[in-house]
């Protein structure tokens, strides 16, 4: 059946839909810090010969993007385009590996191509697919790895299982947060047969054979074991277990269930997609209950709660809801399917409603970033007013600066009067050394008590350079937000106004 005309031209499809989408909507730059440090990592990798860590390390997003970026390295060229095309190109992959998984879970093309559908233009995920970001490589590896287990089961492929198996370990080099994805997994391995009436729970003989026991766990266990006593013991304790609510603005742990963080998730949900998804999404969940597909039911259920974990990270974005709608599509597209056999007018047109519905918001957006980088513009700004020597005060603007602007960078304490005066004491240093010494606007961020603000304020002057149009890119995933952001000459006292931010 795999072979049919349909299934490969719906694949094909899909993949150069989203191809073409990503490439018409893709980012001016890198539109985030994470995209920057990937960006610097591939190319160190290239200047130094040794694989070189990205954010909390992810060497699987490294090692994929330093593939792609090989045909600009020999060009001269740096790994801006490379890493912002590798997203659009996983983008592209991963909607069109939905379509196989659900096909091959349903065996429903209806319902396959619809869910894919809907992933391609959820806001929070085509949006991070143009800028640069892992998450589209993350999602792909995972869906691969189901797919291959499902279809292993079926044909009793022994060689497929232990493919599934290393591929969801490799999905953890790319994100390390999908390590809460693995239960389901190993869930769908064991696929037991579920009745409420006797109430009863039944796991195919065939998947307690040794055999199949080994494939399934043996490659993930060994792959796992390796890469955590590596390198990923920290970054996976840190992500996964830490609660420390004294610690830095970006680091990631969880919050606990129903933090003040989860009203966001929510919001960020009936935002981006319409709620009467959602009700659909319900009706799937009942008629699969009805059919008495009761694993599958339970199964995508128990994907929706990863909402729970993804929903109250300290960090949380609407990006990383991107793997828990997969499951609410799947529902979804069930309820429609059962719609489009009653009467295939409604389900187009419902169809054609929920994905216009999701353009209408975030392509506006979308067009303008492609247009227009804020901050890759406001860092090459920063390059026009700065001398070559200069240091910038920034803070999650980092990144940028040192990539486009290649100036060198200073950060304030946060909450810390200590080290604050030290920090004013080595600007001193700088300006009576003659080197110039700038602070972003933004600087003054991360700054409890306003501690390094009044430092500044107290012993030097700070002079207006200008102003460019910037944009926030902390949830550009689910907002829209332009400025204007200030640049700011800092000079020792003599007799000069200050202007102040």
């Amino acid at each position: 059946m795999k072979n049919r005309p349909q299934f490969r031209y719906a694949v094909l499809f899909l993949f150069f839909l989203n191809l073409s989408a990503g490439l018409l909507f893709i980012n001016e730059g890198l539109f985030h810090i994470d995209s920057v440090v990937l960006a610097q990592a591939v190319e160190k990798t290239y200047s130094t010969g040794i694989l070189q860590p990205a954010i909390r390390t992810r060497y699987g997003s490294v090692i994929i993007n330093s593939i792609v970026y090989l045909p600009s390295f020999l060009l001269g060229q740096p790994a801006d385009f490379s890493v912002r095309f590798t997203s659009v190109l996983f983008g592209a992959l991963s909607v069109a590996m939905l379509f196989v998984f659900v096909k091959e879970l349903f065996d429903d093309y209806f319902q396959a191509f619809l869910c894919a559908l809907l992933l391609s233009f959820t806001p929070f995920y085509i949006s991070p697919n143009t800028y640069g970001k892992e998450h589209s490589m993350a999602i792909f590896f995972l869906i691969l790895s189901f797919y291959l287990l499902t279809r292993g089961l079926r044909k009793g492929s022994l060689v497929l299982i232990s493919a599934s198996s290393f591929i969801l370990a490799f999905s953890l080099t790319i994100k390390e947060s999908l390590l809460v994805t693995t239960p389901l997994f190993f869930l769908l391995y064991a696929h037991p047969t579920i009745s409420i009436n006797p109430p009863k729970i039944t796991i195919p003989r065939e998947r307690l054979d040794l055999r199949w026991v080994l494939a399934a766990f043996v490659p993930f266990l060994v792959t796992f074991g390796l890469i955590f006593f590596l390198y990923l013991k920290h970054e996976i304790y840190q992500t996964l277990l830490v609660r420390d609510y004294t610690a830095r603005y970006f680091v990631t742990y969880f919050v606990g269930l129903f933090s003040p963080v989860f009203s966001l998730a929510w919001r960020d949900l009936m935002v981006g997609i319409s709620p009467l998804l959602f009700v659909f999404s319900a009706l799937g969940a009942v008629r699969m209950f009805f059919k008495r597909d009761m694993f599958n039911a339970l199964f995508f259920l128990a994907w929706f709660m990863l909402l729970f974990y993804f929903g109250n990270l300290s960090s949380y974005v609407a990006r990383y809801l991107d793997v828990v709608v997969i499951a609410e599509y799947v529902f979804a597209s069930y309820a429609l399917s059962g719609l489009y056999a009653k009467d295939k007018s409604i389900a187009f047109a419902l169809a054609a409603y929920f994905v216009m519905s999701m353009l209408f918001f975030i392509g506006p957006p979308l067009a303008f970033r492609h247009r227009y980088n804020g901050e890759k513009q406001f860092a090459l700004y920063v390059k026009q007013k700065t001398e070559h020597n200069a240091f910038i005060l920034a803070m999650d603007d980092c990144a940028f600066i040192d990539y486009y602007a290649k100036r060198k960078l200073l950060t304030h304490p946060i909450g810390d009067a200590q080290k604050t005066d030290d920090l004013v004491k080595t600007i001193s240093g700088y300006l009576k050394n003659g080197i110039p010494v700038y602070a972003l606007e933004s600087s003054f961020t991360h700054d409890p008590g306003r501690i390094y603000k009044k430092a500044l304020y107290n012993n030097f002057n700070i002079l207006l350079v200008g102003q460019k149009l910037c944009e926030d890119f902390h949830r550009a995933d689910s907002q829209w937000m332009t400025f204007d952001q200030k640049l700011f000459k800092i000079t020792l006292r003599t007799a000069v106004a200050e202007n102040k931010p």
